[in-house]
């Protein structure tokens, strides 16, 4: 048993069992993924949005300024995950593969819910 308590950041959706579901959870870069929610470590405890809080998901691909305004970019993909029908989490992945697993699960639960992806190329 965890420490401190996992917490859903859905008001609407909580899983039963969210400590069996996280061991079950699979690493994608920073994040944990399992077939039920997407884990994001936090203090104390860890937080999860489940699949079925979800209103809408999409990817873009963005980048992160290393040295300023005038500077490198890190190209990187944004995962946007909209829930409760008015709050959304951005979570950004370096690369597109970490993004369409995730995808991947969400597809695998929620077959129904709109999915966008941006498809233009990193410059």
């Amino acid at each position: 048993m965890p420490l401190f308590p996992i917490k859903s950041m859905s008001q609407r959706y909580a899983l039963e069992n969210a400590p069996e579901d996280y061991r079950t959870a699979q690493r994608v870069e920073q994040y944990r993924v399992s077939d039920q929610a997407m884990y994001i470590a936090a203090f104390p405890g860890s937080k999860y949005i489940p699949f079925d809080a979800l209103d809408q998901v999409w990817t873009k691909n963005t980048g992160i300024s290393v040295t300023g305004t005038c500077g490198k970019q890190l190209p990187m993909v944004c995962l946007r995950l909209c829930y409760d029908g008015e709050f959304y989490q951005n979570y950004l992945f370096e690369k597109q593969a970490g993004a369409d697993q995730v995808l991947d699960r969400i597809r695998a639960r929620r077959p129904d819910l709109p999915i966008d992806r941006d498809v233009s190329p990193r410059r």
